[in-house]
């Protein structure tokens, strides 16, 4: 009688209270010294525990001291009784088990009197324990419901149960909003029909209500009406039957749906912006195209641009060997007509012909004429503009035709030039006519630098740096380039001559950058000026 009146009283009661209330009434009603209740109520929280004795409740060591007798196989129902160590004094105590079948969770009452536990003692911490297990269980699904409805309640979707006819018996508050229902409004005479919009009626009763029921669950979007407004709302729709978990079949129907309307202006907003962007990105397009056509007419204009100056800059060094070139061209043309003369003088003599001396002066006639024809010719392609195609040519061969025509108009000059040539570095890919154009500026800038020097010498030199690439560099032992020039050397209209133009060096670093190399200067260590740039090596061609 006692052990039933406890439920009752246990339904306002924390676990710590009713571990005190079961251990205070089983003391009273039990032939015990002590009554010891352990409560796992957590997986996170350690045992919540009380005892209590013939003077009420007990200390805490005689309740760690129980705590630690409890052995594991405890916990499997009402155990035999036991013997453990006496926690209120000397010797042992007899006690009685009863498992509550929560997790860890006990009850031990204990005696050192004779004849403990009885039966009836053994029964009724049985009967407690079941009790307690109940309360435990009840607590625990009421704390489930409040948290599953708290859940529910303050979840922002749209969340509703039904019967399985669809008779509508639950909305949130979430729920209600969205279409317009009033919290206190009586939502019992609605079915799940009167929340969808009148086009998707048929569908949601044809549909996805039977695929519900058949098959547990329908996902898809439906769109919903606003009670107050009409405003129709699309929303993503969860449709599932909820079954009795004892076996007895289909209980209700129940949704949790998903207001898509910022979903769905997101979505036009990204297409809206996908659609600028591809707009934006044709625009663009076009531009770059255009940007593109324009730089590839800019590089056109600059390369002919550059031609051009590079053809002014050999008309120009070539005007300044014109004398020179006159000179040498008018030794062979007077050898010619001086042999003309002596062949005419000959006929005229006699009327018999030596046919010797006449061979020997036609001989010279054609050698000196053919002379004069090569200083021609060299001349005609140092000028001329010619074509930009670059082939493997020898380096060799380059440099000493390029050496030839600097020196023209410098032959009475006492210089020694040296042309060092490395074994490995014979063969470069360049156009010949624009290189050798480099070659005569240099030689000849270094020329006119030597002219007043003792001893002077002039080396131009080759030499491969790595797989790629081969260095040529011409210095001398003349004055060198001043300090305030050396930055701006390469400028246009910079010139170390009182009467240069200042064009020469910038031609040549442009021609060298064109065939992706560098072109720059350093002080000769041994006095004077030296010049390296630095071209792409090739392989002999057949």
């Amino acid at each position: 009688m006692a052990l039933s009146t406890l439920p009752a009283l246990w339904e306002r009661y924390s676990a710590k209270e009713i571990a005190d209330s079961v251990a205070l009434a089983l003391q009273s009603i039990l032939s015990a010294d002590f009554v010891h209740v352990s409560l796992s109520v957590g997986q996170d929280e350690g045992p919540i525990t009380a005892t209590h004795g013939a003077h009420g409740q007990m200390p805490r060591d005689v309740t760690g001291a129980i705590q630690l007798e409890i052995k594991p196989e405890w916990f499997h129902g009402a155990g035999r009784p036991q013997v453990m160590s006496n926690p209120l004094g000397r010797g042992s105590a007899h006690i009685a088990t009863a498992a509550i079948g929560l997790g860890r969770s006990i009850l031990v009452a204990g005696s050192s009197g004779p004849g403990f536990p009885r039966e009836t003692d053994r029964l009724m911490l049985s009967i407690a324990a079941s009790n307690v297990a109940i309360a435990l269980q009840r607590r625990q699904v009421e704390a489930d419901e409040r948290r599953f409805v708290a859940l529910v309640e303050r979840s922002p979707d749209f969340v509703a149960f039904s019967d399985l006819n669809g008779g509508v018996q639950f909305v949130n508050l979430a729920g209600r909003e969205l279409v317009g229902i009033e919290p206190a409004d009586d939502i019992s005479n609605l079915h799940v029909v009167d929340f969808v919009s009148s086009s998707d009626q048929e569908r949601l009763s044809n549909q996805c209500w039977p695929a519900a029921l058949t098959d547990r669950r329908w996902m898809g979007e439906l769109n919903l009406c606003h009670f107050k407004t009409g405003e129709i709302i699309p929303f993503l729709v969860d449709i599932f039957r909820i079954d009795d978990p004892r076996g007895h079949g289909p209980m209700n129907v129940a949704t949790v749906s998903r207001d898509l309307r910022r979903q769905k202006q997101a979505e036009r907003e990204l297409r809206r912006l996908n659609q600028s962007l591809e707009r934006s990105v044709e625009l663009r397009t076009a531009e770059l195209m255009a940007e593109i056509t324009e730089r590839k007419r800019a590089d056109e204009r600059s390369r002919e641009l550059q031609s051009a100056l590079s053809h002014a800059g050999r008309l120009s060094v070539a005007g300044e060997m014109a004398a020179a070139l006159a000179h040498e061209l008018n030794q062979p043309l007077t050898a010619v007509a001086n042999s003309a003369n002596a062949a005419l003088r000959l006929l005229a003599r006699s009327g018999s012909m030596r046919t010797e001396s006449m061979r020997e002066i036609m001989d010279d006639v054609a050698g000196q004429a053919l002379r004069a024809g090569q200083i021609v010719r060299r001349l005609r392609d140092f000028v001329t503009r010619g074509k930009s195609e670059k082939k493997s040519e020898d380096i060799e061969t380059l440099i000493r035709e390029a050496n030839a025509f600097a020196r023209t108009g410098f032959e009475s000059l006492e210089v020694s030039v040296n042309l060092l040539f490395d074994p490995s570095a014979s063969h470069i890919y360049v156009n010949r006519i624009q290189i050798q154009q480099v070659l005569v500026n240099l030689i000849r800038n270094s020329l006119e630098e030597v002219a007043k020097v003792p001893q002077a010498t002039i080396d131009v030199a080759t030499r491969r740096i790595d797989n790629k690439e081969i260095e040529i560099s011409v210095a001398d032992n003349g004055r060198g380039v001043v300090p305030p020039v050396v930055d701006k050397l390469f400028q246009p209209f910079v010139s170390t001559r009182h009467d240069g133009m200042g064009l020469g060096l910038a031609i040549c670093r442009s021609i060298v950058e064109s065939h992706s190399g560098k072109l720059w200067y350093e002080p000769n260590p041994g006095g004077g000026a030296l010049f390296r740039f630095t071209l792409s090596s090739a392989e002999p061609t057949e």
